[in-house]
């Protein structure tokens, strides 16, 4: 008898630390925002299968942790970004998003700093492991897909915090994640391969502009986002001309032989522009150009499989 409620409330203990564990890691991982990962992991499989359409792969060794670091480093931009909101006072209990976890202390701030840095660390250490078979000219995108994420919200420059933040995410989901996964599969890169990766690089930089324009009256005052700096009718305008721009690019792509001629399927992910301008000033303004540049994504691995 002693044996059996022994027994049970061992089994009781142990599902109650098990719950317990695993809530915390669901709830550390809403904070680090981990489901952003999901752009980065899309771009790497472009990537890959335009590579594979368009060359002779020579080595998957360097390719792999080229795309680990890619995703530790977004990871860290994440992070440590969320923690310098805090701690500057931008963000607040009533925060959109999920920072008031980290506000209201349910995540200690340092937590998140510390998952920030280890991420960078690691990040750093794939792209220097991605050396091993001497594919040297990665050492370029790695160096300022390195500066960028470490300065992106840190001083001296804080980038994020100085109007910057859409320049930065352009340069990093458009030429630096293809350069470098182009690079490590082939030891080459063209020209045309640089503008391929152009309306990634524009549709992720509308996620970020959205976002500034739904926070654009909780956060004046506090930073310096392309909305507070220009306007809002300047942050309107450039957002959809963005999105014409990236989608135009696709009958140029076409016609160029850049991508096949099934590449018009990918303009299905247009008409994402026409639920963004019904949902204008609503909560539901920044889903739309997520959800706009997911699709646009998944269409292009469909189209180079």
């Amino acid at each position: 008898m002693g044996n059996i409620l022994i027994s049970s409330v061992w089994f009781s203990m142990r599902r109650k630390i098990i719950n317990n564990t695993w809530q915390n890691i669901v709830l550390y991982a809403r904070v680090s925002r981990i489901h952003v990962l999901v752009m980065p992991t899309l771009l790497i499989a472009c990537a890959y299968l335009y590579t594979r359409y368009h060359y002779e792969i020579c080595s998957m060794n360097s390719f792999w942790f080229v795309s680990l670091s890619i995703l530790l480093y977004n990871l860290a931009v994440n992070t440590i970004s969320e923690y310098r909101d805090c701690e500057r006072g931008i963000d607040d209990a009533h925060s959109p998003g999920t920072k008031y976890r980290l506000i209201t202390g349910i995540v200690p701030r340092k937590h998140i700093l510390y998952i920030g840095i280890t991420a960078f660390l690691l990040a750093s250490i794939c792209g220097v492991l991605s050396l091993i078979s001497r594919p040297y000219t990665l050492l370029f995108p790695g160096i300022i897909a390195a500066f960028i994420t470490l300065f992106y919200s840190e001083q001296p420059f804080g980038f994020k915090y100085n109007a910057l933040a859409e320049v930065c995410v352009f340069i990093i989901y458009s030429f630096l994640i293809f350069s470098a996964c182009i690079l490590s599969l082939t030891r080459t890169l063209c020209l045309k391969d640089l503008f391929f990766s152009i309306p990634f690089g524009l549709l992720t930089t509308c996620v970020v502009l959205a976002n500034n324009i739904r926070d654009y009256k909780f956060e004046q005052g506090k930073t310096t986002t392309i909305p507070i700096k220009y306007g809002l009718k300047f942050a309107y305008t450039l957002l959809f001309l963005m999105v014409h721009l990236a989608f135009l690019c696709v009958p140029f792509f076409v016609y160029f032989n850049i991508m096949p001629r099934s590449g018009f399927i990918i303009l299905l992910a247009y008409l994402f522009i026409f639920l963004s301008i019904k949902k204008i000033n609503s909560p539901a303004f920044i889903n739309c150009f997520g959800l706009m540049q997911t699709a646009f994504s998944f269409l292009n691995i469909v189209v180079f499989l």
